[in-house]
């Protein structure tokens, strides 16, 4: 069965998600690791709800983040990328946490047969050295559970 017509048949799929902060990946040779990433006066805020809702044949999304600590902004349409997975992501015009101005940030939701979801959170990020910056890979990894009022 098509993932868009399993949201046409449940019309919605909300949940709400609670993350733990941002960690960046080191790599070292053929190996790689992953540490916290200090963020000095970023609201400790990693809790969000969002929800999926099928809209003019697309998957509309809607990211609702209190005091959004990484500058999340809009998110856009989702795509189906399995059976239960949906990846979209979301645009802010910034100032930003990661980047130096416009920010975009990539979301992977994958729900689980007991109806809660897990979702990686990945933030386009750069790191400056002076006047010139080198990409990172800042990520963030959590659990969604259902929300019972989709109104």
């Amino acid at each position: 069965m098509n993932p868009i017509s399993l949201i046409a048949a449940a019309q919605v799929l909300a949940f709400s998600c609670t993350v733990d902060p941002p960690r960046n990946v080191i790599i070292n040779g053929a190996s790689a690791t992953s540490t916290p990433i200090v963020l000095g006066g970023v609201p400790n805020q990693w809790k969000f709800d969002v929800s999926l809702r099928e809209s003019d044949d697309e998957v509309a999304v809607t990211l609702d983040w209190p005091n959004d600590p990484i500058t999340s902004g809009k998110a856009l349409a989702a795509l189906p990328e399995g059976p239960h997975d949906y990846a979209f992501v979301s645009l802010h015009p910034g100032p930003c946490l990661f980047t130096v101005t416009s920010c975009v940030t990539m979301y992977t939701l994958s729900q689980q047969a007991d109806g809660t979801a897990d979702i990686l959170i990945q933030p386009s990020a750069l790191g400056t050295d002076g006047d010139r910056s080198k990409p990172f890979q800042a990520f963030m990894t959590g659990h969604c559970t259902p929300k019972v009022d989709t109104k």
